[in-house]
């Protein structure tokens, strides 16, 4: 049982009024002074001029990179605050609603920053100073028709919607956060991904590494800033080193691949200024890992003494200092050219594909390897759960870790081998990778029961039959984050408030959607606006891929339902879903050319004709509704969670959860 003690006492954070907190302010204002000045100097001096060429001027030469790194600054701290108030903040805390309130001044600054790198953006394109431009209104509007500025506006927009988001009391707090991370994502349009030769591996390595360094330094400064003196920080701690180790791996993993995709040689890192600069923040990695390491070692399992705390606070300070000048570099790469030449595929499909030959197919698909590493670190992800969820759950059913994995393995089959290199330039492959994301996949991942293995996992059964952890169903003493009563839902243990969709009326009108989207896709200008550039086919792959994840889990009744689901249900939503499937073959199969001007210019040599392509497409829809039937049986295992608890049948048959005890709280164990 968990033991509640005293509160911690409060560290007596250093004053102006003592020398020693002098000394540590002054430090601390050198040390931001002098990564201000290194990220001007190395971003002023990272594009020289040339003799003869009309110039800005220097305050637009030292102005951007400045006002550059104060958006950098101010987006990271705002996504990292927002983090803090909905995700490592026990509910309840007063430290949550400070973060919120701090998240609204950083997204005023960063606001004020994008307004100012608007500015200073136009003046050097135009290469016209700051103080003539603001005297032409007309010259300072023509910068929508700059890209590097265009994207500016928008981003603006979305900073403001989030600090608005952030200060309504009743919505949730991760809305502002998924507000705030999409603001960092669009100028990763405008940056060198956006004409590196392998454009969508680029972009979608730039977007993983803007989010999880902005969730990683984010998250850490506002763990420090907020936390450092509360009761709760043993609880945030123990929740941002999990998630730092994560946003780790991200760093790495698309570093390694942007820096694959923009250099030619290896050579390149000690040939190149380009190389200079990710050798050096190559090295500030390096050190951010020994920081973890420390972490983990020594302050996060002993958080509430007042000897580690200080020890967590100056470790926590000198990363956030070797943050800062990571920072400080990437603003200078960003205004580095890469030594490998932009442009460097031919068509329109940003990369190269190479023949597709029919003899051979299997082994074609197999090596032709897009390897997206935002794709690949979600599933890594979503492997390295599961099987820890296993570990910690002891019994559990291998047929379930086998729909797991073998849904991860279609899922990486399909998205980054040869079918999803492929799926933007044939119809046949695209019809496959639909086929898999939106229908075979979801189903094996639901037969997985992910949901009753969290619940297995963070909660563990008392001699009451209610679900007993540490704090209760959430691990911390406030309950679950962003649960408005303080305790989660016991069919799902500590992840029951974490579900999107918990609502029977939401759950009834969105495989309703999911089957419309099917038809819309082909019979509308969808397909080629999702086929013509990375991202819009990531969002419609994901689109699909959510809403066979609903329908699924309702088909395979693997986990709990918010209410149950009759066997007639079932079958209605299954034949539906499965006509669905059959009147999208018979328009492929029977009806007039999908997407054919499209096709003409993308096909790789050796492709079949667009018409023939097609009536494989529809062949393939066919195959997926007869797959379903055979996948889409209701699961006949039951919940292992709690077997031995009679009362808890109705939870475990999609009923109301059961009925504590008297005296024992829901969602908690006995008192101590």
């Amino acid at each position: 049982m968990h033991e509640t003690g005293p509160a911690p006492p409060r560290i007596s954070w250093p004053t102006l009024g003592d020398g020693r907190g002098r000394r540590i302010y002054a430090g601390a204002a050198l040390i931001a002074a002098g990564l201000v000045l290194l990220a001007v100097a190395l971003g002023a001096g990272a594009e020289p001029g040339i003799a003869g060429l009309p110039d800005a001027g220097p305050l637009t030469a030292w102005g951007l990179p400045l006002v550059r790194f104060c958006s950098d600054l101010c987006a990271v701290a705002t996504v990292g605050t927002l983090l803090a108030a909905a995700v490592l903040a026990p509910p309840g805390s007063p430290e949550r609603a400070a973060c919120a309130r701090a998240a609204g001044r950083w997204a005023l600054g960063w606001a004020l920053a994008i307004v100012a790198s608007y500015l200073f953006t136009v003046s050097d394109v135009v290469a016209v100073p700051v103080p003539d431009l603001l005297a032409a209104p007309a010259l300072l509007g023509s910068g929508l028709s700059i890209l590097q500025a265009r994207v500016l506006p928008l981003v603006l927009a979305v900073v403001v919607a989030a600090a608005v988001a952030a200060r309504v009391p009743r919505l949730p707090k991760l809305v502002p956060l998924v507000l705030a991370v999409f603001g960092t994502l669009p100028v990763t349009y405008v940056g060198h991904a956006a004409s590196a030769t392998d454009h969508d591996i680029a972009l979608s390595a730039l977007m993983t590494h803007l989010v999880t360094v902005s969730l990683w330094a984010g998250g850490l400064g506002a763990v420090l800033a907020h936390f450092r003196r509360s009761a709760a920080l043993p609880v945030v701690l123990a929740r941002f080193s999990t998630l730092a180790l994560c946003c780790f791996a991200g760093v790495a993993v698309s570093g390694v691949a942007a820096a694959w995709v923009r250099l030619n040689a290896p050579s390149d890192l000690w040939r190149s200024e380009y190389g200079w600069l990710l050798l050096a923040k190559t090295a500030a990695l390096g050190v951010l890992a020994l920081f973890g390491r420390a972490h983990r070692r020594r302050t996060v399992a002993r958080a509430a003494d007042r000897s580690v705390r200080i020890v967590f606070t100056r470790l926590a300070a000198g990363e956030l200092i070797v943050m800062g000048a990571a920072m400080a570099l990437a603003v200078a790469l960003s205004r580095t050219p890469p030594p490998a030449p932009g442009g460097g595929h031919d068509g329109l499909l940003e990369y190269d594909l190479a023949p597709f030959r029919l003899t051979g197919l299997l082994t074609g698909l197999l090596t032709e390897i897009r390897p997206d590493p935002m794709i690949l670190l979600l599933l890594a992800l979503a492997l390295a759960g599961y099987l820890a969820g296993v570990r910690r759950a002891g019994a559990w059913p291998p047929a379930r870790t086998f729909a797991w994995c073998a849904g991860l393995a279609l899922l990486g089959l399909v998205l980054l081998g040869g079918v999803g290199a492929y799926a933007r330039a044939m119809l046949s492959m695209q019809a496959v990778q639909l086929t898999v994301l939106a229908v075979i996949a979801p189903v094996l991942l639901c037969r997985g029961a992910p949901l009753t293995l969290a619940a297995r996992a963070t909660t563990r059964p008392s001699p009451h039959g209610a679900p007993d952890s540490p704090h209760g169903a959430s691990g911390s003493p406030h309950g679950a984050p962003d649960s408005p009563h303080g305790a989660s839902d016991s069919r799902y243990g500590a992840t029951g408030s974490w579900l999107p969709i918990r609502r029977p009326a939401l759950l009834a009108v969105l495989p309703i959607a999911y089957m419309i989207a099917f038809p819309l896709l082909y019979r509308t200008g969808w397909l080629p606006w999702a086929l013509f550039q990375h991202v819009p086919h990531l969002l419609t792959a994901t689109l699909f891929f959510a809403g066979g994840l609903v329908v699924s889990w309702m088909l395979a009744g693997a986990d709990p339902l918010p209410r149950p689901l009759s066997r007639t249900g079932r079958a209605v939503l299954l034949g539906s879903v499965v006509m669905v499937q059959l009147a999208v073959s018979a328009f492929l199969l029977l009806g007039p050319p999908v997407a054919q001007d499209w096709f003409l210019v993308v096909a790789p040599p050796g492709a079949p004709d667009p018409l023939t392509d097609q009536r494989l497409a529809g062949a393939v829809h066919l195959l997926a509704a007869a797959t379903l039937v055979l996948l889409a049986r209701p699961s006949g295992e039951r919940d292992p969670v709690r077997p031995e608890a009679p009362h808890d049948e109705p939870a475990a048959g999609h009923g109301r959860p059961p009925v504590p005890e008297p005296g024992v709280e829901a969602g908690a164990g006995p008192s101590p």
